[in-house]
This record gives structure tokens, C-alpha cells and sequence, in this order.
């Protein structure tokens, strides 16, 4: 396995989709709460990260000789988990750009 091209495409990859994911959404609704409120948007919101995901197992494929369908996998798969924990550590820093509050604190705010 070249686990070296595995996790330098993945935390590129992962930092790129989350990059673009939070520019858009604080450029666009300034916080996550603002998104929270248009679900369909939300949603979409998401296929970014999923994109860049799906773009650097496609490279992994395209880029090893042996196992390519375990090593795209692999990739695809810590591309997500890295852009999670992205979320949660930004989500830890600025819970005010970050927070997406459950549908029952948009609907009774206290």
C-alpha cells in the first residue's frame, strides 16, 4: 500500500472540501444556524465535502498499481472522517459560526 499518497491525498482532500464548505457557508449565511434554518440547502451543503471525497478516492484508484478498489476506500473513507473531525474541532473553536442547533431550538428558542 503507499499510505504516504493515502493520507496526503486525504488530508488535502479533507481540507480543501471543508475549506470550501465553510467559506460558502459563512460567506453566504454567516453562520450555520442561518443554514440550519433552509434544510434543502443543508443538505446540499453537504455533497461538497462528499465531492472532494469521492475526487481523492478517484485519484488513489488512478494512482496505485495493486489493491486500487481497498486503496480508493480507504481515502474516500478517511477523507470523511477527517472533515468530521474538522467539523468538531471548528465547531469547538467558533460555536458561534459552527453550531447547528436541533429543529426543536429552532422552533422554541429559550
Amino acid at each position: 500500500m503507499r499510505w504516504r499518497l493515502l493520507i496526503t491525498t486525504s488530508v488535502v482532500a479533507a481540507f480543501a472540501g471543508f475549506g470550501l464548505w465553510c467559506a460558502i457557508m459563512i460567506g453566504i449565511f454567516g453562520s450555520a444556524r442561518s443554514l440550519a434554518r433552509n434544510d434543502g440547502v443543508l443538505l446540499a451543503s453537504i455533497l461538497i465535502p462528499l465531492i472532494f471525497a469521492l475526487i481523492a478516492g478517484f485519484f488513489a484508484y488512478r494512482h496505485t498499481a495493486r489493491r486500487r478498489k481497498t486503496q480508493a476506500l480507504i481515502t474516500t473513507v478517511l477523507v470523511i472522517f477527517l472533515t468530521v473531525v474538522a467539523y468538531f474541532a471548528a465547531s469547538a473553536c467558533a460555536p458561534n459560526r459552527f453550531y447547528i442547533p436541533r429543529t426543536y431550538e429552532l422552533r422554541h428558542p429559550s
